[in-house]
């Protein structure tokens, strides 16, 4: 095609809108994501789910590091976003890095960058990292348990020093980042092994936010199901499918091992094939939500109430002991957040955990 020069001009002149408007709704489309980020959008209305958020919300406007702790699937990078979202950082950039799909090899330029010529095959402009990119707002470290020690080094070192060194750079830049670290290891259990350094532990853990599986937050299951069902239908183009009675027993009882995102892969997987679910997976095998806390045998409704409870009276002893490890489990062995929760001294805690023979 041959244009006349003024022709040219006015096609430049087009192009150059064209990705003007494109940038304009990129940066719409990345906000608009951006906003669904809030403590007001999490699904759920459990005593576990609501615990968390008071407890997010408390600690958010501030800029001591986090660390989340969950399975697999619980949403911990949604209430990294939200504790973001509600902090005085909203206005600069979140960015999540996963520790566990970098290659080793790359971990240190992708979170410090590298000047250019650092090493055979470095773009000749340099590459800024992670941590500069999130310079006034906040760095998300996924996976944090699957970072190489060589490399925890190196971050413990940023952490206490607020500064940053390219490699191929002698030069030091200072960097304002708020840091919140997810995983789904025990990393108590990784130091005992030194898979993982006790002072990155101690340095990171400023506020640990646990949150809670499925299997633990039944009455959520319901109001989960009817919104993925909803979300999925609308996204899809097609109706809303209706859960049969005898599935829907099964969905609540299920103890969901892969969590929200397996519930989304079931809900997918039904809606798509139009009410006929084809998931594979033997409901039958694992009814690990037919009892609470306490032993006692439970029926929900399809509102997830409970509806019947058949009583199992435990001995006061084998209850204050189950307390007691419930509340070091929720509180990663903080004795002094422990004791408040149980309200009781930290002397008397200490004297019940050897009585019990508690190890924390």
């Amino acid at each position: 095609m041959i244009f006349s020069q003024k022709e040219e001009g006015k096609y430049l002149i087009l192009l150059k809108q064209k990705d003007f408007f494109k940038t304009i709704l990129n940066e719409n489309d990345s906000y608009t994501n951006e906003k669904k980020y809030t403590f007001e959008n999490v699904i759920g209305k459990s005593p576990q789910i609501l615990k968390v958020i008071d407890e997010c919300k408390k600690i958010a406007d501030g800029n001591s590091n986090i660390l989340i702790t969950g399975e697999s699937g619980t949403g911990k990078e949604f209430f990294a976003r939200a504790i973001h979202n509600n902090s005085s950082r909203r206005n600069f950039p979140f960015i999540p890095v996963n520790c566990g799909s970098i290659p080793r090899e790359l971990i240190e330029s992708e979170l410090f960058g590298y000047e250019s010529g650092a090493f055979t095959g470095a773009n000749k402009q340099g590459y800024i990292g992670k941590f500069q990119l999130a310079n006034g707002g906040t760095i998300f470290l996924d996976e944090i348990g699957e970072m190489p020690l060589n490399m925890q080094v190196s971050l413990l070192r940023v952490l206490q020093d607020k500064c940053v060194t390219k490699i191929g750079s002698k030069k030091c830049t200072k960097v304002d980042v708020r840091v919140i670290a997810a995983t789904n290891k025990c990393l108590k259990d990784e130091i005992k092994k030194e898979r993982f350094r006790k002072d990155l532990y101690y340095r990171l853990n400023a506020f640990n936010i646990n949150i809670p599986p499925l299997k633990e937050r039944i009455g959520d299951i319901p109001i989960f199901l009817e919104h993925l069902l909803k979300e999925k239908s609308i996204e899809l183009n097609k109706p809303i499918p209706k859960v049969p009675k005898p599935l829907f027993q099964k969905i609540i009882s299920y103890c969901w091992p892969g969590n929200i995102r397996e519930l989304q892969n079931f809900v997918e997987n039904f809606v798509v094939l139009d009410g006929i679910s084809t998931y594979d997976i033997n409901f039958d095998e694992c009814h690990c939500m037919t009892h609470d806390n306490l032993g006692n045998r439970i029926e929900i409704n399809q509102c997830g109430v409970i509806e019947k409870v058949e009583d199992k009276i435990l001995p006061l002893v084998e209850l204050e002991k189950r307390e007691i490890e419930k509340a070091i489990k929720i509180y990663d062995g903080n004795m002094t957040h422990i004791a408040s929760a149980l309200g009781i001294s930290r002397n008397a805690l200490y004297n019940k955990m050897k009585r019990y023979g508690i190890e924390k």
